[in-house]
């Protein structure tokens, strides 16, 4: 069952795995399967990725909104820079071949090797940009199936009965926790998705991976609880991230980049732990600004995902359901939309002088790389002028 709505991107994305034999998964660093019958024995950690939650159906988040906006700044960046050194090396041969005849023959070769770095960086960007807000994994605890919108934009759906689970370290950027579909020779991969949260199996998780197995049992417990399980995995959630309806304000964007800056182990339901500041992290304000505008560009510019009628009438919800947190909100939860006003203000004031301070700290940086090179860019200078400071 394939949902296509949507814009198409650039890039086919899907995972390596599909399509070969499960054995190969055992190849991958810190592998181990997960039995999603059996009851795992720790505290739940929804880590913030709960977009919707009710006795029919929980909604999460993606895996790679956690890193929203990398691939959008480090591809501007690094499209930026290859055009600017084209642009230098160009004006340069024109004035060295201006009355050659193999002038228009180096302007065409220019012209192509730009198409081909396009070629290249648009893939990633649109992966990003212009797309959708985030990746929704919808799990129906009635139907007992599994809506995933995949990072190629459609939407694939999967029975949880069918449904095996690992968690591996499968990226540089640590391990997840997978859920895979066999073909009917029961060796062939033919379908997969990951769980929202990431984490790093190896140097962090010195207990095999207790914080994706707590995030896992979130999920499990959910699907295969009963009544009273049902309510132990609603009281794990204190946080709900309402993207479903709108995209997420510039405070959210800041609190999720920040927590990813960070890379913490804390549980994420309560940032005040997570998001526990101190001056070393001083070394990564340039990182978490950059990925902080990037994620702004990255959400600004993409719309909010909807699944087709087909999928919402599986997924109707008791209008009287005690269990639906997205109209009886968790105590505690910290979403701004329930926020005075005078508050969101504050906290508005506080991004744009922190946007600010973060433009003459990037001036300086740019300055002092000039000054080694033995060249005054003075980028400084200028944004004091422009700020009328001198």
């Amino acid at each position: 069952m394939i949902d296509t709505e949507g814009r198409k991107p650039y890039s086919k994305l899907r995972y390596y795995e599909v399509g070969k034999n499960v054995s190969n998964l055992k190849k991958i660093s810190d592998f181990k399967w997960l039995d999603k019958k059996q009851i795992h024995d720790v505290p739940l950690y929804p880590q913030r990725t709960v977009v919707q939650f009710n006795s029919t159906y929980m909604e999460l988040i993606g895996r790679q909104d956690r890193i929203r906006g990398d691939v959008t700044v480090w591809g501007l960046f690094f499209f930026g820079l290859v055009t600017y050194a084209l642009y230098g090396m160009g004006v340069l041969f024109l004035i060295i071949f201006a009355n050659s005849a193999a002038l228009g023959s180096i302007i065409i070769l220019f012209v192509i090797i730009l198409l081909g770095i396009l070629t290249h960086v648009l893939p990633l960007l649109s992966t990003e940009l212009f797309t959708y807000t985030y990746l929704p994994i919808r799990f129906n605890r009635k139907t007992r199936k599994v809506y995933v919108r995949q990072a190629n934009r459609r939407v694939e759906v999967f029975d949880w009965d069918e449904l095996r689970f690992y968690m591996a370290t499968t990226y540089k950027d640590g391990g997840d926790v997978r859920g895979i579909t066999l073909a009917d020779d029961g060796v062939t991969i033919t379908g997969m998705f990951s769980l929202p949260f990431v984490s790093d199996l190896t140097a962090k998780e010195i207990l095999g991976g207790t914080q994706l197995k707590q995030h896992f049992e979130f999920v499990r417990r959910y699907m295969e609880g009963d009544d009273k399980q049902l309510a132990e995995v609603k009281n794990a959630i204190r946080y709900i991230h309402p993207v479903h309806i709108k995209r997420e304000t510039p405070l959210a964007s800041f609190q999720r980049a920040t927590l990813t800056a960070l890379d913490s182990d804390e549980n994420m339901e309560y940032p005040k732990e997570a998001l526990r500041l101190n001056w070393t992290h001083l070394a990564i304000i340039i990182q978490l600004w950059l990925r902080y505008l990037g994620r702004l560009l990255s959400i600004n510019t993409s719309i909010t995902p909807k699944f087709s009628p087909e999928i919402e009438a599986e997924c109707q919800i008791d209008p009287n359901d005690p269990y639906d947190l997205n109209k009886n909100l968790p105590e505690g939860n910290i979403e701004d939309t329930n926020q005075p006003i005078w508050k969101k203000l504050t906290h508005s004031i506080l991004l744009i002088l922190f946007g600010i301070v973060m433009l003459f700290v990037f001036a300086f940086f740019i300055d002092m790389i000039g000054a080694i090179k033995g060249y005054d860019t003075g980028l400084a200078y200028k944004l004091l002028h422009l700020f009328h400071l001198v």
